[in-house]
């Protein structure tokens, strides 16, 4: 009797695979998070590169030309500085106050007349190109600390 009921039962149907799609929700929802993530970073990338530009075109100006003058560099940071500072703080700057807001080194500051008035001294003019192209580059944090030091009601 058990080898006749044995004999009468059909064999083992496996299943098929399990399917990938729809995806389970926690899948989901962490996909669509990294989506956000993802675009997120490009957005903020995209934004730091746009931000830069000027300092980028600014430093390759810089360095194309063969013999500047003073007042060439000069001219030059102070477009950059218009970029990222208002313009009243950037118009009322000239001479020693200049080279102190763009952080010039004390003896070039001693030495602004010589820079601006005389016959050109190229080891002058070599080191206040140095400073230049140094506080282009710097130049977006020293504006971001002005502005969190306005907003704080600091005196700048």
């Amino acid at each position: 009797m058990q080898q006749a009921s044995l004999q009468q039962l059909n064999d083992i149907v496996e299943p098929g695979a399990a399917s990938w799609w729809p995806p389970a929700w926690p899948v989901v929802a962490i996909g669509m998070v990294i989506l956000v993530v993802v675009a997120v970073l490009l957005w903020w990338l995209w934004r730091q590169h746009r931000a830069r530009k000027p300092q980028r075109i600014a430093l390759a100006k810089l360095q194309q030309l063969q013999r500047p003058s003073a007042s060439d560099i000069t001219l030059l940071c102070k477009r950059v500085a218009l970029v990222y500072f208002p313009r009243q703080t950037i118009a009322k700057l000239n001479g020693k106050d200049w080279l102190t807001f763009i952080d010039a080194p004390a003896e070039l500051v001693t030495q602004h007349d010589q820079l601006l008035y005389q016959p050109a001294n190229h080891e002058l003019i070599n080191a206040y190109k140095n400073v230049a192209m140094q506080w282009i580059k710097q130049v977006r944090s020293q504006a971001r600390s002005q502005t969190k030091k306005q907003h704080r009601g600091e005196h700048v």
